[in-house]
């Protein structure tokens, strides 16, 4: 039987429920070492993205459980344009973590990612370590 990647998940369910409820901001979160680690933040941003953090984490969980398969997103996300993002950014994260990692103004960056705006590059910024000024955070 193959085994399944580690994409964090049992660390999201064990800790998840709390920490996705309040700000997160002033917490310290350490920068991504990996590719996959970069590609995991930014898919749980998007899964996370105008919905209650139960619906997120679940999401989240279906898309990476889709992913480590060889499928598409589209098997646990309903939205065809958010799970096209999500596959682009699966397939692409070694690029996308390597223009990440060299540029000089991340959150700028952020907002380039696909399906990343300019309320949600502030939560991305926070789950990845990028401390912004707290005049830039997002209020939404």
């Amino acid at each position: 039987m193959r085994e399944m990647p580690s994409f964090g998940l049992e660390e999201i369910m064990r800790n998840g429920a709390s920490a996705f409820q309040g700000d997160i901001s002033g917490a310290e979160t350490p920068a991504p070492e990996t590719a996959d680690e970069f590609a995991q933040h930014v898919i749980e941003t998007i899964c996370h993205a105008s919905v209650t953090p139960a619906i997120g984490r679940r999401t989240f969980e279906r898309c990476m459980r889709a992913l480590s398969f060889g499928s598409t997103s589209r098997v646990g996300f309903r939205h065809p344009a958010k799970a096209e993002a999500i596959d682009l950014i699966w397939r692409e994260r070694e690029r996308l973590f390597g223009e990440y990692t060299t540029s000089p103004n991340k959150l700028r960056y952020l907002a380039t990612l696909p399906w990343i705006g300019p309320v949600t590059k502030h939560s991305l910024a926070r789950r990845l370590g990028v401390h912004t000024e707290h005049g830039e955070r997002a209020v939404a």
